[in-house]
């Protein structure tokens, strides 16, 4: 199957910055400085659990994109 190697859908890293930016939308930003500083801070205080949570669904993710053939999917669906 055909698909680009750089597909955020398996990359767990755009994972991770989807987890990130989620977090640092609860937080007030005031500038430029204060949202580096809510990002840092949530970076700093990231749980192990976010991040097995994150590796725990790539086997769902994955299974998902070969069933699409390597189209568009939508996580929210997956269970």
């Amino acid at each position: 199957m055909d698909w680009p190697p750089q597909s955020p859908d398996i990359n767990p890293i755009e994972l991770l910055w989807d987890e990130i930016d989620l977090q640092v939308r609860k937080t007030q930003i005031t500038s430029e400085s204060s949202m580096w500083e809510n990002i840092k801070q949530v970076w700093d205080n990231l749980k192990i659990g976010v991040l097995h949570k994150l590796v725990e669904r790539l086997p769902r993710i994955c299974e998902a994109i070969v069933k699409s053939r390597g189209g568009h999917i939508n996580e929210k669906t997956l269970k």
